[in-house]
């Protein structure tokens, strides 16, 4: 390398340790770009999935939606990255598209797609406006540490019983609500075969466990494929292609030719759900990764919170428009912090691949959920550790503990997980009599999340 290239590349990593407080933070250049990548493949099956969702809606194109999404969540998680400098990605939610689905599908709503997308382009609106003020970072920062310690270990565990879930170890069962899947079916033993040598890379301290479970997972679906003929990772004819176009849905949340009067209750309704799930699932997420990554600091602040939540709020307006559901921040940034990320740069570079997918519609076609579950179930066992930090002493800590965790896990929902640990841990220090300890921000949220709960 010459004395010219050698400079530029001092000054280039100079430049990103001053944006991104690389060195401040006591990370890497290596492992913010490592843990970046790692997080992409991980997230990447919601370029597959969203569309898929989305794609079965009558009148949305299962193309336009995948451009939505990339596009959508590459400038939300770069506003999230430079702007925030947080190691937390956002991209369409997942319990917020089949929620999406199923109301309209159901007939529960009588709005047509772009009329409820509209709604939710409301709600990012309001959730941008609360942002931009003090009071959500108010409302981060009056959370007690035993519940964000709470809030972490539960998304942890949300993570990986999603991941189980979607690699078939555990189904449904109308007897006992979930159970163990069909062990002898390929797709679950590619799972634990993944996940076992995952965990050996865990107690032998290699880092690349989560990297490293993705790519067995991937390997043994196409060796599988091979062997046994099927076609769980189906190679696509051609990689590279142009984006497919989003003419069908971008700016179609304003027409409103078909919005009658009789629809504004409906239309409300869309804009009061989808800001309360997108506002709560956001704290829960940039909470639970901040602690993990040991961004906040002893106080249990939140630094540079107003920025991290406009970048979320912000997602959700953007890719409404866009044509897809509310951005939000995604729990597998937690395997972002789980490998050590602790700045922006680390979502900028998931920014960047969100970027480059646009031209590789068909590769994405191939992975699937089952893929990434492995490298779930890794993650919720790192982020579990927190569970040692609790204060469980205190009883007031240890029930609003487990019904955080306890009702995000069985629930399948951070959200009421959430709104189930605030409650509690309100009541229960109001009936110990200390309820003049409690900020007025708690018994406002735990009203709120009544209202929440209320409205399911």
């Amino acid at each position: 390398m010459s004395l010219d290239s050698t400079l530029k590349a001092q000054n280039q990593a100079g430049l990103l340790d001053s944006v991104f407080k690389i060195t401040e933070r006591k990370t890497t250049l290596g492992t913010e770009l490592y843990a970046g990548f790692i997080t992409f493949l991980a997230m990447s099956y919601i370029l597959a999935v969203n569309p898929a969702i989305l794609g079965g809606i009558p009148g949305m194109d299962k193309g336009a939606v995948f451009t939505a999404t990339a596009l959508a969540a590459a400038i939300a998680t770069f506003i999230m990255g430079v702007w925030g400098n947080y190691p937390v990605m956002l991209a369409p939610g997942m319990s917020m598209n089949g929620f999406f689905k199923g109301m309209l599908l159901s007939g529960s709503v009588a709005l047509l797609w772009n009329e409820a997308l509209f709604g939710i382009f409301l709600s990012g609106v309001v959730y941008l406006l609360l942002s931009l003020t003090n009071i959500r970072k108010s409302l981060i920062e009056s959370i007690p540490e035993d519940l964000k310690n709470a809030i972490t270990v539960s998304l942890g565990l949300f993570i990986a019983f999603l991941g189980l879930k979607n690699a078939g170890i555990i189904v449904d069962n109308k007897f006992v609500l979930v159970g163990m899947g069909n062990i002898t079916e390929p797709q679950v033993i590619i799972a634990y075969i993944s996940i076992f040598i995952a965990l050996g890379c865990m107690v032998r301290d290699i880092k690349l466990a989560t990297f490293i479970s993705f790519v067995s997972a991937i390997g043994l679906t196409l060796i599988a494929d091979m062997v046994m003929g099927t076609s769980n990772a189906p190679i696509p004819e051609q990689i590279v292609t142009a984006p497919p176009s989003m003419a069908s849905t971008f700016g179609a949340i304003f027409d409103f030719s078909s919005l009658t009067a009789d629809k504004m209750f409906d239309l409300l309704f869309v804009v009061v759900i989808f800001l309360i799930v997108d506002f709560f699932d956001g704290m829960s997420t940039i909470v639970g990764v901040g602690r993990d990554a040991g961004i906040i600091d002893k106080d249990g602040k939140v630094p540079n919170a107003r920025s991290a939540l406009v970048a979320d709020a912000g997602g959700t307006v953007i890719g409404s428009v866009l044509g897809t559901t509310s951005i939000t921040a995604f729990s597998e940034s937690g395997i972002a912090s789980s490998q050590g990320a602790k700045t922006g740069l680390a979502a900028v570079v998931v920014s960047g691949l969100f970027l480059v997918s646009l031209f590789l519609y068909p590769l994405f076609s191939i992975f699937s959920a089952a893929m990434v579950a492995p490298a779930m179930v890794v993650v919720g066992i790192y982020m579990i550790g927190r569970l040692g930090q609790i204060n469980w002493d205190k009883k007031e800590s240890r029930i609003a503990a487990f019904f955080t965790i306890m009702f995000t896990v069985l629930s399948f929902s951070p959200a009421n997980g959430m709104a189930m640990g605030f409650i509690s841990y309100a009541f229960s220090m109001v009936v110990a009599g200390k309820g003049k300890q409690v900020h007025p921000i708690i018994y406002a949220l735990s009203a709120v999340f009544l209202a929440y709960l209320l409205l399911l």
